[in-house]
């Protein structure tokens, strides 16, 4: 039978109420020690309560703060009384408050300043715990997310939907070769995950309920767990961007990833189509970025050699603009042939 945090707290402070009864009167039994041990255990499941939820390093720079404060306060009021406590006919001297402000003192001090000055560091600084990834259908059918993890883009712990293979299933039952399509994606990107998973934190699947309510059950986990999102969902993930969750939006991965190309740099462009303006010729390279070269527009068809002089990066991806080589090369060399005339 497994017990709960809370029944294993009923019952210490039980035990204490009983052993109060039982033990303060030489084993003669007494209700008010029994409440007194009762007190007892509430104040200790109190303060095991409050002291739980402080962090461990914050325990610990208090507790070293107010130890060395107490023994800095007892040096003071012994050095001021030396070494006697009791003053004659007044009963204990006021200076014995001065330890205890020390270790007041002291224990704020530690507890505030600590970690800036890196006095300390615990196991919990030192660990570096990944943060579980919740993966939903669309970064699954999208199929980037297996390819991220094996370049170690990304790790794990991975967590699915438990009902994303039963809707893969569906769709791949359906008369739509298109959502055909996206549901052999998806099981082939589910594979490659299954597969390679456990060199990167393991695979869990967790069950949101149903399709209707697993976006709003996604989000709710979401708030709850320190747990990454990654989607291409932008109705789930404006949500959960604007509740502060991590996100990470597919759609801005390819774009961040793709090469920049800087003006200057020659480029081996096949041309494909007229440009939008007299005399232009556009070309694409293999990352989908559209290359407008000025006047080439004779030469559709044919690969040429161009040089980049102006880039424009937008959300809908990037365009380059540059000029054949042989242009550049010719404006050069009419360039130096001037010069010498105007020299000579």
């Amino acid at each position: 039978m497994k017990i709960s945090g809370w029944e294993v707290r009923v019952l210490f402070i039980l035990v204490l109420g009983l052993l109060g009864t039982f033990a303060f009167d030489g084993f003669s039994p007494s209700p008010w020690y029994g409440l007194t041990g009762l007190g007892i255990g509430i104040f200790a499941v109190i303060l095991q309560i409050v002291f739980v939820k402080i962090p461990a390093d914050e325990i610990i720079y208090a507790t070293v703060g107010a130890i060395i404060g107490l023994i800095a306060g007892i040096l003071v009021m012994l050095a001021l009384r030396m070494g006697n406590l009791q003053a004659p006919g007044t009963g204990v001297t006021p200076l014995i408050m001065i330890p205890f402000a020390f270790s007041y003192v002291f224990g704020h001090v530690a507890f505030t300043k600590g970690k800036k000055l890196g006095l300390l560091q615990t196991a919990r600084e030192n660990e570096t715990t990944a943060t579980p990834l919740l993966v939903d259908l669309t970064a699954i059918i999208d199929g980037r997310v297996a390819d991220m993890m094996l370049s170690g883009l990304i790790r794990g712990p991975f967590i699915l939907p438990a009902s994303i293979k039963n809707r893969l299933e569906d769709m791949s039952d359906s008369e739509d070769i298109i959502e055909r399509g996206r549901a052999r994606r998806g099981l082939e990107t589910l594979e490659r995950l299954d597969e390679a998973a456990g060199n990167s934190g393991g695979l869990e699947y967790k069950d949101f309920g149903k399709h209707e309510r697993e976006r709003f059950r996604i989000l709710e986990y979401l708030r709850r767990e320190n747990v990454s999102l990654l989607s291409s969902d932008m109705d789930i993930l404006d949500i959960a961007v604007k509740e502060g969750n991590h996100v990470i939006n597919l759609e801005e991965v390819g774009p961040a990833a793709r090469p920049v190309t800087l003006p200057g740099e020659i480029l081996s462009i096949k041309l494909v189509r007229k440009g939008r303006n007299p005399k232009q010729a556009v070309g694409f390279m293999d990352d989908g970025t559209m290359i407008v070269v000025e006047g080439a527009e004779d030469m559709l068809g044919n690969t040429v050699e161009a040089q980049a002089h102006t880039t424009f990066r937008s959300s809908g991806g990037t365009m380059v603009f540059a000029r054949l080589s042989k242009d550049i090369s010719e404006i050069g060399t009419d360039d130096l042939q001037a010069g010498s005339i105007l020299k000579n």
